[in-house]
């Protein structure tokens, strides 16, 4: 190629790059990250961790951690209680988050980023991945893909799936969950803790 050629071809490509500098990459809402991060077999719980910090998360300070724990719980009366009607779970509400405090000193991490929560657990190879904040689209689109929209209720509604995988050599069970509970159905003391909306993800050997 000729000089002049060269010149002109380079002009030409520095003339088109402006466009492609305007190009931005908008990182996943935090729940989607949070299941992604979670869902493969070998995911260990440091490793989710330590991302979550990477984005900005932390550990409440100690005036906001029972507030934070407790409506992140409220908002998985559903899944920690689902054999108990909504006025029993709401009942149980404060034991229930003693229970889950209790085993965060055994194996667990807590953190908050504005008023969304994260809520890891593992014992051994089982890990339990729980999300709760406001009302998102996101979690309409998870309900979506785990089985459908989610109908208009009063009170909570949910979408699951389960899988039994086979990774590593190993049997494995998994299942992934949704739910929105309206605020008026939240219990009184969390229903302005803008925690609607729960995604948890759960793991175990066979």
């Amino acid at each position: 190629m000729n000089p002049r050629s060269l010149a002109l071809s380079i002009l030409l490509y520095g003339a088109s790059t402006p466009a492609l500098a305007q190009i931005t990459i908008t990182p996943p809402p935090e729940v989607s990250a949070l299941m992604a991060a979670c869902t493969p077999t070998e995911a260990q719980p440091d490793a989710i961790v330590a991302g979550l910090r990477e984005r900005g998360w932390s550990e409440p300070d100690t005036a906001g951690r029972r507030p934070a724990l407790t409506a992140l719980t409220a908002a998985h009366l559903w899944s920690f209680l689902p054999d108990h009607p909504a006025e029993a779970q709401i009942g149980l509400l404060g034991q229930l988050t003693d229970a889950v405090e209790g085993a965060l000193q055994e194996n667990g991490a807590f953190l908050t980023l504005g008023n969304e929560q994260a809520l890891i657990l593992w014992d051994g190879d089982s890990l339990s991945c729980l999300w709760a904040g406001p009302e998102t689209g996101t979690v309409d689109t998870l309900a979506v893909q785990l089985g459908g929209p989610f109908p208009e209720s009063p009170s909570t509604v949910t979408r699951r799936l389960s899988q039994r995988v086979e990774a590593g050599g190993r049997n494995w069970r998994r299942q992934m969950a949704v739910a929105r509970t309206p605020a008026e159905a939240l219990p009184p003391d969390v229903a302005s803790a803008a925690a609607i909306d729960a995604a948890r993800l759960d793991r175990s050997p066979e």
